[in-house]
């Protein structure tokens, strides 16, 4: 037994639990992998906040709201710059090591910002040092590594604890609350920048408890992913486009501007026959001060960052959509959280801002873990006999495939259609085929070629509960 089952062990899961130490020790988190098996740790974007001399908490609004093309709960996104330049400026009062020019703070720009404004640690290896930072804090808490979420434990729309696996030992944790920090699912497709554990198992199982899922057919494309000769995927950081890097096709050809929304970028990126990410006109130093890890691994496969045309492609990168929950991380059942790239808060919209994903897992993080904190005495723990079937959250390799295919950066009705017809079982697979199919527009990162325009009948939000799908207006 304990307080807070926290599941996930990215920025969120760690950030909850590092706020939440403060108040009760009795927290156990849980991670399918390994603390360093998260998209957090592997970021290598920073954390957009306004603080420099030349931004506002208005222009990282206005440029959020722009960049979500319409879907974006406008209230949420107030919240976000708001209290996430708060909680920034914490992290800077405790030393964190976010990278600095003559000790004053050093602030990049990225696709979709109207100003410098993302911070860095360590160029670009941002997620790992803010995790790592969060780690150390956390050394005296109880973390189960390897471990497997089979089931949430609920009764009368109200969680009670968690089934997981631990080698091939199954066993009950009761709590008085449940935080989901599981990540994202952009792992199910074939052509991703993710590690193998985001595949979207906790938001499928809280689905099947009686949560809602929505805004399942926003994934966002990252365009300038290297797919090296032993499948490994290098996700090359926007941030050295930032910094003056271009895009060039086969034909030595600028297609697109650089610096646009990273939805229109991977559009554009996918519609060449070949795309390549030149920075030799980058000057040397600023490669080795800021991209000297990205410079090292291009070396390992033999290209050089500072001179080499570098092939690039889009893989699935960020999943918009999730557990339907408000910024707080409430969702539909009783005592149970998802906060992060597993929650839908619709602070992004249609399509993310570059850098807010991690603004984001802190600000939930810090607002679910106050909620918990102003509850967590008026709250028992119970002992709730749970389900002896769990549900079967495996998605088999040919699903993956099919979604890989039919469900990238460009779709139509005709293959979507195709496509779910060729899904026997219900998974998240299935549904984000059917959200991708219903949405009869292009909208951010959401792309039909039979629809390529925006229609404000589909201005809102296609939602999934106790297996109805229904549409919602904003």
């Amino acid at each position: 037994m304990t307080d807070i089952v926290i599941v996930g062990t990215g920025l969120a899961g760690l950030f909850c639990a590092y706020r939440l130490s403060k108040i009760t020790k009795n927290i156990i988190l849980i991670t399918k992998g390994s603390l360093k098996l998260s998209n957090s740790y592997w970021a290598q974007g920073g954390i957009a906040v306004a603080l420099s001399n030349s931004d506002s908490i208005e222009k990282h609004y206005n440029d959020t709201i722009k960049s979500g093309d319409g879907l974006c709960d406008e209230e949420n996104v107030k919240k976000l710059v708001q209290i996430g330049r708060e909680i920034i400026m914490e992290l800077l009062n405790e030393n964190f090591p976010f990278d600095r020019e003559e000790d004053e703070l050093s602030f990049s720009i990225e696709g979709g910002h109207s100003v410098r404004r993302v911070l860095h640690s360590g160029g670009i290896q941002t997620g790992k040092n803010i995790i790592e930072f969060l780690y150390q804090k956390l050394y005296d808490l109880n973390i189960l590594e390897n471990t497997k979420l089979l089931d949430l434990i609920v009764k009368d729309n109200k969680v009670f604890g968690v089934v997981v696996q631990r080698d091939n030992e199954i066993f009950n944790i009761y709590s008085k609350f449940v935080v989901l920090a599981s990540g994202g699912a952009s792992g199910l497709y074939l052509r991703s920048s993710n590690p193998w554990t985001s595949t979207g198992e906790a938001m499928f199982i809280a689905y099947k408890n009686g949560a809602t899922l929505e805004n399942l057919e926003f994934i966002q494309f990252h365009p300038t992913v290297f797919f090296a000769p032993d499948n490994s995927r290098i996700l090359i950081s926007e941030a050295i486009r930032g910094d003056g890097a271009i895009l060039i096709n086969e034909r030595n050809e600028r297609f697109v501007d650089e610096k646009s929304t990273r939805d229109k970028v991977s559009r554009e990126v996918a519609l060449q026959k070949e795309v390549y990410l030149y920075a030799g006109n980058l000057k040397k130093e600023i490669i080795f001060q800021k991209y000297n890890y990205l410079y090292n691994i291009l070396k390992f496969y033999g290209y050089d960052l500072t001179k080499d045309k570098i092939p690039v492609k889009p893989a699935a990168h960020y999943f918009i959509g999730g557990v339907k929950a408000e910024l707080n991380g409430k969702t539909d059942i009783e005592n149970l959280y998802a906060i992060g790239e597993c929650a839908s808060t619709r602070v992004h919209g249609a399509n993310r801002l570059a850098s807010n994903s991690l603004l984001e897992c802190i600000v939930m993080a810090h607002l679910s873990s106050l909620d918990i904190s102003n509850n967590l005495n008026n709250v028992k723990i119970k002992e709730v006999e749970p389900k002896r079937n769990f549900y079967d959250v495996k998605i088999h390799f040919e699903d993956r495939k099919i979604l890989d295919e039919f469900c990238f950066v460009i779709r139509d009705g005709e293959k979507l259609r195709k496509a779910i017809k060729s899904i026997s079982s219900e998974n998240l697979i299935k549904f984000i085929l059917n959200f991708a199919l219903l949405r009869e527009e292009s909208r951010g990162v959401h792309y039909r070629k039979d629809f390529p325009n925006k229609n404000d009948k589909f201005l809102g939000y296609f939602r999934i509960k106790n297996e109805e799908i229904n549409f919602y207006k904003k």
